[in-house]
């Protein structure tokens, strides 16, 4: 049984992960460390076998109670909490994104490329078993080559959130949508597609003063395009993926979510299929699947190298934003 510490667990981890992962056969939360008293206090009761701290040398302390550290701060702490991380000389996950600062890549990229224990960057998506069949269509070009893709991930983020202080916040949260709910998208086109050749976007202002809140940006590969959609403005009703083929599509509604994907649509000469898949709790099985890792198996998640490219991407388009002046 893998031991998990988890700093700023007072977040997505108390929300999410620690319940993600209350009755695994493979790994466990064992200490959380957090700022917020009364919320540690929730996850005791939540979880009786965690030890809880507000201080990070007392959780440095107690680092024989885990073999793994799971950092799930917001990005802006990111970078010191994964140098702190790596002085305890265990394997770490870490929240996405990587960084949101673009002063923190270079220093986070040499953090991460000197690091000898695994890493791997917590993007959920990749552990839905659509992703599996999708990367077999794509392997074996079922429907002939790509041509295009559209990827989605709008919400309606609540301004009065305890967590929106941050990402409301352009030099905490990123100057725009795409380093929120969009980074999940970039990271599936990443796992399916690869590293594009030319990014473009087109971003809008619909609630918001400092940061764009509904971003379009545009991957541009040898010989088709995908395009990523996201919005802190919007319904969540059209969360899709859409993949257009030569001789035909495939369409997974819901594709974009907390929850994993259900089925998926084959668009074909043939007519239309359409396969189910069994629900997964993709908080649990992204950090299972790490632990799997460990013990010799193939990642599933997001590697370094993958949540590096990702962060260096999202500050491609960041560019563009600013060069397309795309603040309407």
């Amino acid at each position: 049984m893998f031991r998990i510490g988890m700093l700023s667990a007072t977040g997505t981890g108390k929300k999410r992960t620690i319940p993600a992962l209350l009755d695994s056969p493979i790994c466990r939360v064992t200490v959380a460390q957090g700022r917020d008293t009364t919320k540690l206090t929730e996850i005791s009761r939540l979880a009786p076998q965690v030890r809880v701290t507000t201080d990070l040398q007392e959780f440095a302390l107690w680092k024989d109670d885990y073999d793994i550290v799971y950092v799930a701060s917001p990005p802006f702490l990111h970078t010191e909490q994964v140098r702190f991380a790596l002085s305890l000389e265990k394997p770490i996950v870490c929240e996405k994104p990587l960084v949101a600062n673009r002063d923190d890549l270079g220093e986070m990229t040499a953090l991460l490329r000197d690091s000898v224990k695994p890493v791997m960057v917590a993007h959920h998506l990749r552990h839905q078993p659509v992703v599996g069949k999708l990367q077999e269509i794509l392997k074996e070009e079922q429907l002939g080559p790509v041509s295009s893709a559209a990827l989605q991930w709008s919400f309606w983020l609540n301004h009065e959130a305890p967590s929106a202080t941050w990402k409301l916040d352009p030099r905490r949260g990123g100057s725009n949508a795409m380093f929120d709910a969009g980074v999940h998208a970039l990271d599936l086109a990443l796992c399916l597609f690869g590293v594009p050749g030319r990014i473009s976007a087109l971003g809008a202002r619909r609630r918001e003063v400092e940061r764009l809140d509904t971003v379009s940006a545009h991957l541009g590969y040898d010989h088709s395009i995908v395009t990523i959609m996201a919005s802190q403005a919007g319904s969540t009703d059209a969360n899709d993926l859409v993949i257009n083929f030569a001789e035909g599509a495939v369409k997974v509604p819901a594709m974009f979510g907390e929850r994993s994907a259900r089925t998926l649509e084959i668009h074909s000469n043939d007519g239309r299929l359409e396969e189910t898949f069994s629900p997964v709790n993709l908080y649990g099985a992204e950090v299972e699947d790490f632990c799997r890792h460990l013990q010799g198996e193939s990642l599933i998640g997001t590697s370094i190298r993958d949540g590096l490219e990702s962060a260096r991407i999202l500050f491609a388009i960041e560019d563009a934003l600013s060069d397309s002046a795309g603040d309407t």
